[in-house]
């Protein structure tokens, strides 16, 4: 079987913080793309379109992943529930494990999982959210466990 890697953004907390940009390399099972769509791009380069419900739905104008030259792009999300579509009830530790709950249905509907996450980016919107974002995040990673980037990314403020 062909190795394939994946690439996954998501979200970890509605107003707390986010995980995006989570790298990976996979395993497709079967190699059967029945679950996805697929769509020439540049000549005979392919990308196919990943959809499970066992994450949130994605908003209308982007998909919650998309397989492309071994490659599997996850769009971010935040800790929300796939049942309920609403933001998971507790604090950011509740919602990082959410966020990443859904980034691994991604993953694995793509035929990757968590397992194989290279690299991740985590927004935070306050530093003090970063502890308990952590404690979390360790316990779905083994080793080797993925690069991270940092960003601080406070909530904006409409000032119309």
């Amino acid at each position: 079987m062909d190795r394939e890697s994946s690439y996954a953004p998501t979200t970890s907390s509605y107003e707390s913080s986010s995980l995006s940009d989570a790298v990976s390399s996979s395993r497709r099972g079967n190699g059967d793309p029945s679950q996805a769509s697929t769509a020439t791009i540049r000549g005979d380069s392919m990308k196919r379109a990943v959809r499970t419900d066992n994450a949130p739905p994605p908003l209308p104008f982007f998909s919650q992943a998309i397989v492309c030259q071994g490659m599997v792009y996850c769009s971010g999300s935040i800790g929300t529930s796939p049942i309920t579509n609403q933001i998971v009830e507790g604090g950011v530790g509740d919602r990082t494990a959410q966020a990443l709950n859904n980034l691994g249905a991604v993953l694995q509907e793509a035929g990757s999982s968590l397992r194989n996450v290279v690299k991740v980016n985590i927004f935070l919107s306050d530093m003090t959210n970063f502890a308990a974002m952590n404690r979390v995040y360790d316990t779905f990673f083994e080793e080797p466990k993925p690069v991270r980037r940092h960003h601080l990314n406070p909530p904006s403020h409409d000032t119309k």
